[in-house]
């Protein structure tokens, strides 16, 4: 009987709901910042919207890559001179999660430097770290059709 009375003097905090919508629109913000960052071919304002801990996997089944690996080859890759990019988002999907501190974001687009025919889909998750939105994660990957997947297939026979 103690107990019950100690317990229900407690005050309670109210947790307030996260404001999902305003949410949404700061990391819509980050993506475009990011895009903006590429276009601009500035390596250091792309590394800066990443956490220290960030996994990057790329197109290649093999390219796993730390902060620092990105960096090293986003700026050779920028150094490029020949290179335009040249990328329309087509499609942007953001989900924020219940509490408003991390988002699962993709994006579809032609990459046209890589491929005018085999769509490409990025895939992010971001984190809320002191009001600022940073990638801990993402991934790009081609999207062929499902009816281009025999194609493909024999093509690399």
């Amino acid at each position: 009987m103690m107990a019950t009375v100690l317990f229900s003097c407690q005050t309670k905090t109210e947790v307030l709901p996260a404001d999902l919508t305003s949410a949404k629109v700061a990391v819509s913000k980050a993506l475009d910042a990011h895009w903006s960052a590429v276009k601009a071919k500035d390596a250091d304002a792309v590394i800066a919207l990443l956490t220290d801990d960030v996994l990057s996997c790329g197109t290649d089944s093999k390219e796993f890559w730390t902060k620092t690996e990105m960096y090293n080859n986003i700026r050779q890759m920028f150094a490029d001179t020949s290179l335009r990019i040249d990328v329309t988002i087509d499609k942007r999907e953001i989900r924020i999660a219940k509490d408003g501190n991390s988002a699962v974001a993709f994006e579809q687009m032609f990459m046209k430097p890589y491929s005018q025919k085999i769509p490409v889909r990025t895939v992010y998750h971001l984190v809320k770290i002191n009001d600022h939105w940073q990638f801990d994660f993402t991934s790009v990957g081609f999207i062929p059709d499902n009816e281009d997947i025999g194609k493909l297939n024999k093509a690399l026979e």
